[in-house]
């Protein structure tokens, strides 16, 4: 996509405090990346200690809102950005895992908490992983609507090869800043550089595609996509499309 991209103010991201942190982390669960500290101890880490548990909460909400208005030093979030990585069998193939730290979990949902709206206008009806509520019931009506034409003849399946992990991130950041301005600082900061994928006592570098197991990676997956899915009627004429 070309042209300015628009602008999105911070103020925004002004709604996310220490409370919006605290709740966040009483619904956040999963196991340690890693540091080793688990959904469960870094709840009672923001909720057990009162006043230390505030400030804790505090801190952690002023990070995420300067990680969503500012860009920041990519090797100064390396630590809140690694994960524990697990290979699961697909058969065939493999799907990569990324068990990350529990505080970039709990920073996540509290900006899709803000920018959820924002999201979901940006995917519409053409992608439907955004969160849309009831959207692969949706799907399936118009699939079905679809199949009950009298003009329909065939149905066409297409299936983006791998797309979750082969994503190229420097088109994506470019594209979100232009479809949800609102989301894009905070994925360029968490997906501008490789980060550190821990399996079996060795490092790789996650360097393509978005983490699975990271709450901001179906997002960028759904709004990367959007130019995709609208070059497909283009394509194939007379043709609805429903992802």
């Amino acid at each position: 996509m070309s042209g300015s991209p628009p602008d999105c103010h911070p103020v925004i991201f002004e709604s996310i405090d220490a409370a919006l942190i605290r709740s966040t982390s009483l619904n956040t669960h999963g196991a340690a990346g890693p540091s080793g500290l688990d959904a469960y101890a870094w709840r009672r880490l923001c909720t057990s200690f009162k006043t230390a548990s505030h400030s804790l909460c505090e801190s952690l909400a002023l990070s995420a809102r300067r990680l969503c208005s500012d860009y920041v030093d990519p090797s100064c979030v390396y630590p809140l950005l690694a994960s524990r990585l697990i290979a699961l069998d697909k058969n065939p193939g493999v799907r990569p895992i990324g068990i990350g730290e529990t505080p970039r979990r709990i920073i996540a949902k509290a900006v899709l908490s803000v920018t959820r709206g924002d999201i979901q206008n940006a995917a519409g009806s053409v992608q439907l992983c955004a969160g849309q509520t009831a959207g692969v019931e949706a799907a399936a009506h118009a699939v079905q609507k679809c199949f009950q034409q009298d003009e329909t003849e065939a149905a066409l399946l297409v299936d983006a090869s791998n797309a979750f992990n082969s994503l190229n991130r420097n088109v994506a950041l470019h594209n979100i800043r232009f479809l949800c301005p609102s989301i894009s600082t905070m994925l360029i900061n968490t997906y501008r550089a490789p980060t550190e994928l821990f399996i079996d006592g060795e490092v790789i570098f996650s360097r393509e595609g978005t983490t699975q197991g990271d709450p901001l990676a179906m997002p960028m997956y759904a709004i990367a996509t959007i130019p995709l899915i609208r070059r497909l009627p283009a394509s194939v004429c007379h043709t609805d499309v429903v992802c």
